[in-house]
């Protein structure tokens, strides 16, 4: 997977854009992905992929494979079909029956031609404006844009953009909350369940702008950043997890062995950290440093 620098990126500029808009290319091959093929195929037999045409070897874009990992979260918790389903509705396909791109584009340049009443546009605010002009008055280039910008895809880029957390919330009733804009009204009172895209979009980055991205977010609190930190410098031996008894799973998850735990086992400690799946932790690191604490509240809002 092709990384991106941040700072490029979140710029308010044509290159900023252009970034943002290579979220979309499909240069990631199924393959490099880590996800089951069944499980995929039985994902598309649903409806909840159409993305990869028939017959074609499945190479996706980056919004795609952050769907996948929703959808396999999603699976994690035993969500129901009919949910990953009305999900993938709300955020894909109603996208394309509103033809959400043309709306894009005409509130673009209804933006930048009101500014010009007001004032002389800037040398990158013209160029803005004649790019959407162009796009919204060639056909190929609506027709393509139409299936590839959704809501879910106007999430993923506002959160990168705006330094916001991201994610799904999901409540025992199967309603659920998209955020990403850091201005949606979530009700946490209600238990949830509760996906963080922000999470998963770290994998976009190169190591140190990872850590810079979930800095900017507050994804983790100190004591699990420092562990994700030495977790990427090969630096820890040992883990101990306890699950939340709500988990209903396991207790405990202990990673102890000769070497150090890198490779999967540290995929999987920092996914139960994103997740919140667990009460309490423990780390040992081969320098002889320790650390232990227990699951804090983190805001998402």
């Amino acid at each position: 997977m092709k990384t991106i620098n941040l700072k490029k990126i979140q710029a308010n500029d044509l290159k900023g854009i252009e970034l943002r808009g290579s979220l979309l290319a499909k240069n990631i091959k199924f393959r490099d992905t880590g996800f089951n093929s069944k499980t995929f195929h039985y994902w598309k037999m649903n409806g909840l992929i159409s993305f990869v045409e028939e017959g074609k070897w499945a190479e996706i874009s980056f919004i795609e494979y952050l769907w996948l990992k929703v959808l396999e979260s999603m699976r994690g918790f035993g969500c129901s079909i009919k949910l990953m389903q009305k999900i993938y509705y709300d955020q894909f396909l109603k996208a394309y029956e509103e033809d959400l791109n043309r709306k894009t584009l005409t509130d673009n340049i209804a933006y930048f031609k009101s500014l010009r009443k007001i004032r002389e546009l800037n040398e990158e605010e013209q160029k803005k404006l004649e790019i959407s002009e162009r796009n919204l008055d060639d056909p190929f280039i609506c027709l393509h844009l139409r299936t590839e910008i959704s809501y879910f895809y106007q999430i993923v880029s506002q959160s990168i953009y705006n330094s916001v957390e991201s994610g799904v919330v999901i409540y025992p009733d199967e309603t659920y909350r998209m955020f990403g804009s850091g201005f949606e009204n979530i009700d946490r009172d209600r238990p949830h369940i509760y996906i963080p895209l922000s999470h998963f979009i770290v994998d976009l980055f190169d190591d140190e702008e990872k850590t810079e991205f979930i800095n900017q977010l507050k994804l983790f609190s100190e004591d699990e950043l420092r562990l994700v930190k030495e977790l990427r410098n090969n630096n820890v031996e040992k883990v101990t997890i306890t699950y939340d008894r709500d988990a209903r799973k396991v207790s405990k998850i202990e990673y102890d062995k000769s070497g150090l735990i890198n490779g999967d086992k540290a995929k999987e400690v920092m996914r139960i950290l994103g997740l919140r799946n667990y009460s309490g932790i423990q780390l040992k690191t081969r320098t002889g440093t320790s650390l232990s604490f227990t699951k804090t509240e983190t805001k998402f809002i």
